[in-house]
């Protein structure tokens, strides 16, 4: 015969459901990213079986949980170092190392896109460029142009990347020559990575001139 436990004492035992935290909220959300699965609140909160409004009790907004997601995505992808390289080599850095994570997750352009950063980590790499740029003696105003036109750059070709290969009128001048172009290449994202680089490298080239006067 087995007894019932004492009155006033509460049974422990496992939980019935996984403990909710913030560190489980954003882990689910980038375990999402990274399998290239639409990104929403919902579809958080259902992978963890838990209502929306329970996530809102760990993380203050949709925006919050994306700027999260980007010190995810900093942890993943490091621009560490940027204070001991050249100006130049920060530029390609911070901008190759962008490309990449749009290039690897390309769900990641429109919600990155939509929400104001806020994310002590990334801001802490892009401030890190512009203390380089100004160091190399471009003003406060155009390192921050810098910054906009890196962020152009690799958002620009993350979103041209995944379309059809260019095609080119053929009956107007330079249109052969364009179209021979685009099709020597092995695919269109081939082609466009290759212009993403060209790009970073007359950026480069640009303010190298420009400093130089």
């Amino acid at each position: 015969m087995t007894s019932s436990p004492p009155q006033g004492r509460v049974r422990r035992g496992r939980p019935t459901s996984p403990l909710l935290t913030e560190n489980a909220i954003v882990e689910t959300a980038w375990q999402l990213v990274r399998e290239g699965q639409p990104f929403s609140v919902g579809r958080v909160a259902r992978e963890l079986g838990v209502h929306v409004s329970s996530l809102y009790n760990h993380v203050g907004s949709r925006e919050e949980l994306v700027n999260h997601l980007r010190d995810r995505i900093v942890a993943a992808y490091p621009t560490d170092g940027l204070d001991l390289m050249s100006w130049q080599d920060a530029v390609r850095t911070v901008a190759t190392t962008h490309h990449r994570v749009f290039v690897d997750h390309p769900g990641l352009i429109q919600l990155l896109a939509q929400v104001p950063i806020d994310s002590e980590r990334v801001l802490a790499s892009y401030t890190q460029l512009g203390h380089k740029l100004m160091a190399s003696g471009l003003s406060p105003t155009r390192a921050a142009q810098v910054i906009d036109l890196v962020d152009a750059l690799t958002l620009g070709s993350a979103l041209t990347r995944s379309g059809d290969r260019q095609s080119w009128p053929e009956h107007l001048p330079g249109g052969p020559e364009l179209t021979a172009e685009s099709e020597r290449w092995e695919s269109e994202s081939a082609r466009i990575d290759a212009s993403f680089t060209a790009s970073v490298e007359t950026l480069v080239a640009g303010l190298e001139r420009e400093l130089s006067m």
